[in-house]
């Protein structure tokens, strides 16, 4: 007989999402170190946990003059400027080639990997680009 699903506590699920996001918040301020690690994707994540808390330090990333309007932009709209594209997919391109060279006899690894990475940038390419803004006529 199969066991009811019961949603987790909400003490746990609170904790859970703390700590999500300080791991995820952690992530992509290595990121911004070390060129081969992204950073908005993680830091997208960490304001996402931080929302589903209902914690102000979200407003701090969203506000942050930085990384701010990125994250501004994908959560209002799922947007992405056309910049923002290139620089994720010239990362993608880059781990693939890394993975490529590392994988060594294991071609599967390297495979999976990088079909992995072509989905990401497939989901990327597909993401709508903000409009551009309209000139004022006088």
């Amino acid at each position: 007989m199969l066991k009811a699903h019961r949603p987790l506590p909400s003490a746990v699920r609170r904790g859970l999402y703390r700590l999500g996001a300080s791991l995820f918040l952690f992530l992509g301020m290595i990121g911004v170190v070390l060129p081969v690690m992204p950073t908005t994707v993680f830091f997208l994540l960490s304001v996402w946990c931080l929302l589903r808390l209902g914690d102000h330090r979200a407003e701090r990333l969203l506000s942050h003059p930085r990384v701010g309007p990125p994250l501004r932009l994908f959560i209002e709209q799922g947007a992405m400027t056309r910049r923002g594209k290139i620089a994720a997919l010239g990362g993608l391109s880059l781990g693939a080639g890394l993975l490529l060279l590392m994988a060594g006899t294991h071609g599967w690894l390297a495979g999976g990997g990088i079909g992995t990475l072509a989905l990401v940038g497939i989901y990327l390419v597909t993401r709508p680009e903000p409009p551009l803004p309209q000139p004022v006529r006088v």
